[in-house]
């Protein structure tokens, strides 16, 4: 199926004569009325029906308008038969009101009626004569006399001889007219009519019963019409002619139908319609029933009429059948029974569907079957199962031409000229202005009438919230010779409004003089723009048409939503296809379309980086937006490190927090998984390194390995990860290519009887210390992840870290510090040579590398010094003393002795005796000061056991033993504050201590 549209397009067609149901104008006549009225109560109006209206039976040999037959003319004929124009019955309500905004209520009634017989009676209804007017019978005429006193409406409407009253479903006949008390004088009291002009509104057409066979839509067909600008006949002082003009329009739909059954093979017999609406309300014309969407029971199938009129099944059949019309919601469609040849003998009774959509998949969107519009349906193809056919929407006016008025007729011709300006372009044959919102402010439509126009807008759809086109112009005044006769109007978008929805606008052109109508259509196009963002997902951004996508490790999918305006509609084209949209097209101005990434190509190519979609105005494919999409190119981004530290199996791991990559010779290896968009690639990559990529995707997994053994410690290089697709892209990890050994340096001894006898960096290093308090080494340890220390000695204590440090390339060094042992035993302190082993093992890696120690002196010393004690060879004997012990005062020496060490002593009297028998000299009974001048003797410090007495003068301190108190002997040095230095003694021992 498809349909042709001789308008630019099924919408502007449906609602195109379903606008305003009449035009009329006002004018007083400036000569006599020719039948003049002799009721002073009342004004006379000449009516003019600007219709080529029949009102006298048709004749012998024009179309017939009896049941089951069909009004037939050749394809190309009359646009409207003259049975469509007749008029067998014309009612005119007219509704009154004290005032022009009041409320109007039922005053009295105008009828006319072919079959005098049906005429109604009452005292508010006056009979109507019709008059054809000129040898065309173009305009019918009829006089009204109307009673002054009030303003007033008038509601016109053909063939419907009764209403229905919604709330009963029966013939209204509830009329009850208003009554002046005092027409025309102060004090006149108005008692309101029946019905008020908001309930008449409501009454509707007689409604179709589908159980009845007989109940058809045939001519003489309902047509209505109406005058609702106030007349102002308050005025009992003018008694002038008024002349008001209108058109009537039909509230049915016309179906031609053409078929040839010589060549379809299908002859038709009979045509129905199936979700049909029961009837109409008049004003505004409105099918009955719930809208948008029928209630249960409100859509029915129409009795079939039958197709056997002139032309059936031979050509085009005019008038093959009338419906109400019908909402696009309803889903109506018609019903063609008949039968089809499968061949020379055999007819197969057939049954075909016609529905109201676009083209032969029947997924499209049903079409609105609107009033005053004629539908052809022609046969193409057809066999026992499908039928194939065009559908035709046209405008359905009179019969000939009515006022020079043709459907596509010249501007010129008219009389109107629309000003051609950039942005706006006039089609004649649509009767179209349409205006580029994005290119014109204003332009001008200029009128030749030597009357003046009377000018009215309205919207499609009887729209009244969206009022976009704005008119300045000499509305309803008369020109004069000083502007040419010229009528210029002004059109612009309306400044206050803030709107996106711009409905088809219709302005009528009334002749004042005439009463020659002219509409011209005016709709608003534009190239698509995007009028704001209704929603962006993470990674999304839109600016300045263009819409840009950020993918990361985490945000590979998105969703925008973009609000776009383009009048008339707009649809997407030439998207990625990767991209995906939806609705591809929107038939309104104003509409949303949903952007969504539902998957990446992978990997992404670099022609998709920046590439862009259109936006294409659905009316003319000229108007178009290209709007960017922009596919960000980040920084490629770790997701993944395997290892991210090291165990003690394989050393080689990545540090995230600081992107630093140690790489160790021990096989191990380091697996980073990246996302770049594209892929990624390794720049700046040392010899040593080796670098193996995965497979080339926006997820990359890469694998860097020790490929020789650094120069250095200190051997790194920093490498840089490259987006392949914009290799400015990058990020850049030092990587450094490190040793897994323990290496050792910067050995120092804090005297000379501490030494290294090695190198300290030789695989096992040997070191001689001599354990004091006051006695240490210490030494550097350098290792990739630090390393603890152990000994197996009983005489210094566990080596100590003092310092640590990080070296650039994750290397620690530590510092450690060896002392002597807090507590030793006898054994220890009077062995000479000991040995023992340092153990330093890695944290990390289980290396170990030692470090032996070994001593060639005596430990047991006085902690407070750091030489180791003397060797002593006297007359008496061999021994070991120590250095200073402590200085003593007088009363201080018994409290002394016990701090030399076991096996330790200070010396005893005969000791002291013999130890010093060539320096003593005897001075019975007192004490006097030994010359004591020997430098040698002065360094030893001689303890003595038991108390003692403390004599000064000379050079020196004196003791005197207890024993023998003529005995002196020189002890020390005076120093003048009566102290003496201790030490401790022990005899050698040279089975040990050689």
């Amino acid at each position: 199926m498809k349909i042709r549209n001789k308008l630019y397009g099924i919408s502007l067609l449906s609602l195109l004569l379903t606008v305003a149901a009449c035009t009329g104008e006002t004018e007083e006549m400036k000569t006599p009325d020719p039948i003049p009225s002799e009721d002073v109560g009342r004004r006379d109006v000449l009516l003019t029906l600007k219709n080529q209206l029949s009102i006298v039976p048709t004749k012998s040999g024009e179309a017939s308008t009896k049941s089951g037959e069909i009004q037939a003319t050749k394809a190309g004929g009359e646009i409207a038969t003259a049975a469509e124009n007749k008029i067998s019955a014309l009612d005119i309500y007219v509704f009154g009101s004290k005032t022009e905004d009041g409320v109007y209520t039922y005053q009295e009634r105008f009828c006319y009626r072919e079959n005098s017989s049906e005429m109604p009676f009452g005292s508010d209804v006056t009979a109507l004569d019709l008059t054809a007017k000129g040898s065309e019978g173009k305009e019918t005429t009829a006089l009204l006399s109307l009673k002054k006193g009030l303003f007033v409406k008038l509601y016109c409407i053909a063939n419907q001889g009764k209403l229905i009253d919604p709330a009963t479903g029966a013939a209204y006949t509830d009329f009850a007219p208003l009554y002046q008390s005092n027409p025309g004088q102060a004090g006149n009291t108005v008692t309101e009519g029946k019905p008020k002009e908001v309930d008449f509104k409501l009454l509707q057409s007689t409604q179709l019963d589908p159980a009845s066979t007989t109940d058809i839509l045939l001519t003489p067909l309902p047509m209505t019409g109406a005058y609702t600008t106030p007349l102002d006949l308050t005025d009992f002082s003018v008694s002038a002619l008024l002349q008001l003009g209108f058109r009537l329009t039909r509230a049915v739909a016309r179906f031609d139908i053409v078929n040839d059954a010589t060549q379809s093979k299908f002859t038709i017999q009979s045509v129905s319609m199936a979700n049909g609406r029961k009837g109409v309300s008049f004003f505004p014309l409105t099918v009955t029933g719930k809208l948008p969407d029928a209630n249960t029971g409100e859509l029915i199938t129409y009795p079939a009429r039958k197709f056997d009129g002139t032309n059936a099944n031979a050509g085009i059949s005019t008038g093959a059948f009338y419906t109400w019309p019908s909402p696009a919601q309803d889903g109506g469609y018609l019903i063609l029974s008949g039968t089809y040849a499968a061949n020379q003998t055999d007819n197969v009774p057939v049954t075909y569907k016609i529905p109201f959509k676009p083209s032969g998949s029947e997924t499209g969107n049903y079409i609105e079957v609107s009033q005053n519009h004629r539908y052809t349906v022609e046969i193409t193809k057809a066999d026992e199962y499908h039928l194939d056919f065009t559908l035709d929407v046209a405008d359905w006016t009179d019969e000939g031409n009515i006022d020079d008025y043709e459907p596509g007729g010249d501007a010129d011709k008219e009389g109107l000229i629309v000003e051609t300006a950039a942005g706006v372009e006039y089609n004649k044959d649509l009767r179209t202005v349409t205006i580029a919102i994005d290119q014109v402010s204003q332009f001008t439509v200029t009128g030749n009438s030597t009357g003046g126009y009377f000018v009215s807008k309205y919207y499609v759809d009887k729209d009244t919230d969206h009022d976009w086109l704005k008119i300045e112009g000499p509305d309803g005044i008369i020109p004069t010779k000083a502007n040419d006769g010229k009528c210029i109007y002004t059109f612009s978008i309306n400044d206050s409004y803030a709107g996106t929805d711009f409905p088809l606008a219709f302005v009528r052109f009334t002749d004042k003089l005439s009463a020659q109508e002219n509409i011209l259509m005016f709709q608003v196009i534009s190239s698509p723009a995007i009028e704001k963002v209704n929603h962006l997902s993470s990674g999304v951004a839109y600016n300045n048409n263009v819409l840009s996508f950020t993918p990361t490790g985490t945000i590979q999918t998105f969703d925008a939503s973009l609000q776009v305006f383009s009048a008339i509609g707009s649809k997407i084209e030439n998207k990625p296809t990767w991209l995906t949209v939806s609705p591809e097209s929107i038939t309104e101005t104003s509409g949303e379309y949903n952007f969504q990434i539902t998957s990446l190509p992978d990997p992404f190519v670099k022609s998709d980086v920046n590439t862009y979609f259109d936006m294409i105005n659905l009316t003319d494919v000229s108007k178009q937006t290209k709007v960017s999409v922009n596919m960000i190119i980040n920084n490629p981004e770790i997701l993944s490190a395997t290892p991210e530290s090291a165990t003690s199996a394989k050393l080689s791991y990545y540090d995230s927090g600081q992107k630093k990559m140690y790489l160790f010779g021990d096989g191990s290896e380091v697996k980073l998984t990246v996302f770049s968009l594209g892929g990624c690639k390794i720049a700046n990559q040392p010899a040593w390194l080796t670098v193996t990529p995965g497979e080339t995707k926006n997820t990359m997994e890469l694998t860097f390995k020790q490929g020789s053994n650094p120069a250095s410690d200190d051997e790194s290089a920093t490498i840089q990860i490259q987006n392949i697709l914009d290799t400015s892209k990058s990020i850049s990890i030092t990587v450094y290519n490190k040793k897994k050994d323990i290496r050792l340096s910067a050995f120092v001894g804090s005297n000379s009887y501490t030494s290294l006898n090695n190198s300290i960096t030789t695989d096992r290093p040997s070191i001689t210390y001599y354990p004091s308090q006051n006695n240490y080494f210490t030494f550097k340890v350098r290792s990739p992840f630090g390393i603890s220390a152990s000994d197996n000695t009983n005489w210094i204590n566990t080596p100590s870290v003092i310092e640590t440090t990080t070296q650039s390339n994750g290397d620690i060094i530590q510092t450690y510090k060896v002392t002597q042992w807090s507590s030793i035993s006898a054994l220890t302190c009077n062995t000479r040579r000991k040995t023992g082993t340092i153990t330093l093992t890695g944290t990390t890696t289980a290396l170990k590398k030692y470090i032996d120690l070994k001593t060639e002196h005596m430990t047991c010393n006085d902690r407070a010094t750091t030489e180791p004690p003397k060797d002593v060879h006297t007359s008496y004997g061999r021994y070991w003393m120590t250095q200073i012990l402590a200085w003593v005062t007088v009363g201080e020496y018994n409290s002394y002795k016990s701090r030399c060490p076991e096996g330790w002593k200070l010396l005893s009297a005969p000791e002291i005796t013999y130890l010093f028998a060539g320096k003593r000299t005897e001075h019975p009974g007192h004490g006097e000061s030994y010359p004591y001048n020997n430098s040698t003797d002065k360094s030893y410090a001689v303890s003595m056991a038991g108390g003692y007495t403390a004599l000064s003068g000379g050079a020196g301190w004196f003791f005197v033993p207890n024993e023998s108190a003529a005995n002196v002997f020189t002890l020390g040095v005076a120093t003048g504050n009566n102290n003496c230095l201790l030490r401790c003694w022990r005899e050698y021992n040279s089975n040990t201590d050689n």
